[in-house]
């Protein structure tokens, strides 16, 4: 297993929305997305670099909504004018990797697609989360199902 399953609190990640096709593995270039996050590095951010991944359809080809900006703990350190998304309390599977982009997404994402389609993790689409510890890391959360007598703490 390339992953831990951990419990999560809440998330809110504040920032700019971005509307985006949800793309096969691989076609990773969405040039709204390097807008908005040009945009957030050039502000004031009230917390750590982050990302959340919302409002997600399960086909290829539809959409989801990903907030690129900074983890917070309360809306008092929300930067004017950004937007808030709350990820639930709840499961998920944690990749992490280092690397430099785009390779290091590619890799987390082939890892993520493996464990769907080796039946290791199911995802429940109710948000996924993005932190970046350092300029080269990246921690992928993926929201999960997970059996009731799984035993996993």
């Amino acid at each position: 297993m390339s992953f831990q399953i951990v419990q999560r609190q809440r998330t809110l990640v504040a920032g700019l929305p971005v509307r985006s096709p949800r793309r096969p593995l691989g076609k990773l270039r969405d040039r709204e997305l390097e807008r908005a996050w040009s945009a957030v590095l050039k502000q004031e951010l009230g917390g750590p670099l982050a990302s959340a991944y919302t409002d997600h359809a399960v086909e290829v080809g539809s959409y989801y909504t990903q907030t690129v900006g900074y983890q917070c703990d309360s809306l008092d350190q929300v930067t004017p004018g950004h937007i808030v998304s709350w990820l639930p309390a709840g499961r998920y599977a944690k990749f992490s990797s280092t690397g430099t982009f785009p390779g290091i997404l590619t890799d987390l994402w082939e890892r993520i697609h493996a464990a769907e389609s080796s039946g290791e993790i199911v995802r429940s689409f109710t948000g996924d989360f993005e932190f970046y510890p350092h300029a080269y890391g990246i921690e992928l959360y993926i929201a999960i199902h997970l059996p009731e007598d799984s035993g996993v703490q």
